[in-house]
């Protein structure tokens, strides 16, 4: 496609979203700073002009970007979408949920260090508010027996889940397990899931 060539959206809806997609796949590839506001247009289909029309910035669209693939959703969806009777089983089944959704969605991640590189995590800290509830209600459901868990705060509980299962999937990514690792990798998992739930000492 030519440079000066423009893709006809039939709406301004269509249009916006389309920028905002291949702004995504850009910024993935090469970063933010990587990533001109041309290159976009281009990506788009869109006129350069119009693409301005839109977005007056690079900021203003990596903050549509990380609003339409905001990171914390999957998270949140993998915790609400678990049901489990005992607070063992729900800890079991919700890291192993947070895991398979965090190595199913790849660009999550990227998208995560863009911020936290690029912007030192100012968008993270802007859309958290809009999800603390939703996580906040799995670790109420983690403590409705005071008899089976420890008296910890609701944040303690979160950054402790999140820290383990979160690190867990990145070291996976950073030790570029093979395929017939697999087996490995469920140990493992396993291993800091009894972590979470019992500490390390005997």
């Amino acid at each position: 496609m030519n440079e000066r060539s423009e893709i006809k959206h039939p709406n301004p809806d269509h249009a916006r979203k389309a920028i905002v997609a291949a702004a995504h796949r850009l910024f993935l590839e090469q970063g933010f700073h990587g990533t001109t506001m041309r290159q976009i247009s281009k990506e788009s289909g869109m006129a350069l002009g119009s693409l301005y029309t839109y977005f007056p910035g690079k900021d203003d669209l990596f903050r549509a970007v990380f609003e339409a693939y905001n990171p914390y959703l999957i998270l949140v969806l993998a915790l609400e979408n678990t049901q489990a009777g005992s607070a063992a089983d729900l800890v079991r089944t919700a890291a192993r949920r947070l895991v398979t959704a965090l190595s199913a969605r790849p660009d999550l991640i990227k998208l995560t260090f863009i911020d936290v590189v690029e912007f030192q995590g100012r968008h993270l800290q802007a859309a958290y508010p809009e999800v603390s509830a939703r996580l906040e209600s799995f670790t109420q459901r983690l403590q409705r027996d005071p008899a089976v868990v420890k008296t910890f705060s609701s944040e303690s509980l979160l950054r402790a889940f999140f820290g383990l299962f979160y690190s867990f999937h990145m070291n996976e990514m950073l030790l570029g397990k093979p395929p017939e690792s697999t087996d490995q990798s469920n140990a493992a998992l396993q291993d800091n899931i009894e972590i979470y739930l019992r500490g390390i000492l005997v």
